[in-house]
């Protein structure tokens, strides 16, 4: 017996209703809405040996390509539209800057410009400009203000690489500091990064503490995140606390 079916908007006439350009409208703004976030989810990603093509499997697929020699670059975070590849591994200890040296010697501190700065944390918080603000950092690094060594939070995040065994991947360059707004997506998915990362060889779990950002609120401080229960707080630049550098899925 064949099905016999209708046009949804015959449906709707036969039962005294209409589809009108209002509704349709409508519909069209929250199916583009919702479909960025059709793949929100944890996957681990890579570029693959055989052809250096970049890609991003689920977790639960993981073993196999490690098995075969693939090596993971990082946990690639997608969600709202917005995605980050989050580094295996970590600086535990690293300032945001050599200036100033002290609570009582802020002598020297320097506001560097192009990066955001902000004294509220709500405008913080809306901060996803990380890799602008990274390459601020590292350009405004001087003699006497230094920011750009692996002993500085963005130095380590410029500095730092994952290749694959011909040596493509996120190489130096290609990785970032993140912004406090960043850092938050971390927060919130701090159990299903870290589930990611226990499959990967190697790698170092986020911790439940402080990790530096690449938003800057004055010239002596910097915006800063606990992993623990998500307090967004600023600190003196010269406080020594660890660094999680982030990428995105790049050829």
């Amino acid at each position: 017996m064949a099905i016999k079916t209708r046009k949804i908007s015959d449906w709707l006439s036969a039962n005294g209703q209409a589809v009108t350009n209002a509704s349709k409208a409508t519909m069209e703004d929250a199916i583009r809405t919702d479909i960025g976030q059709l793949y929100d989810g944890v996957f681990i990603m890579f570029h693959r040996k055989s052809d250096n093509y970049p890609l991003a499997v689920r977790v639960s697929s993981w073993a196999s390509y490690q098995t075969g020699g693939e090596i993971a670059e990082g946990v690639l975070l997608v969600e709202g539209g917005k995605h980050l590849v989050i580094a295996p591994t970590e600086a535990s200890s690293a300032k945001w800057s050599s200036k100033p040296v002290s609570s009582s010697d802020t002598s020297g501190s320097v506001q560097i410009s192009g990066v955001t700065t902000t004294s509220d944390r709500i405008a913080a918080l809306n901060d996803f400009a990380g890799r602008a603000n990274t390459t601020a950092i590292i350009n405004g690094s001087t003699s006497s203000n230094v920011t750009n060594t692996e002993d500085y939070a963005a130095g380590f995040c410029n500095r730092y690489s994952r290749t694959n065994a011909n040596g493509k991947g996120l190489t130096a360059g290609r990785w970032w500091l993140p912004s406090i707004g960043e850092m938050a997506m971390i927060w919130a998915n701090f159990d299903k990064i870290n589930y990611a990362l226990s499959k990967i060889n190697g790698a170092t779990q986020l911790q439940t503490t402080w990790y530096w950002t690449s938003t800057q609120r004055s010239a002596t401080g910097a915006w800063y995140l606990y992993l623990n229960d998500g307090g967004v707080f600023n600190y003196y630049k010269f406080s020594q606390t660890r660094v999680r550098p982030v990428s995105a899925f790049l050829n």
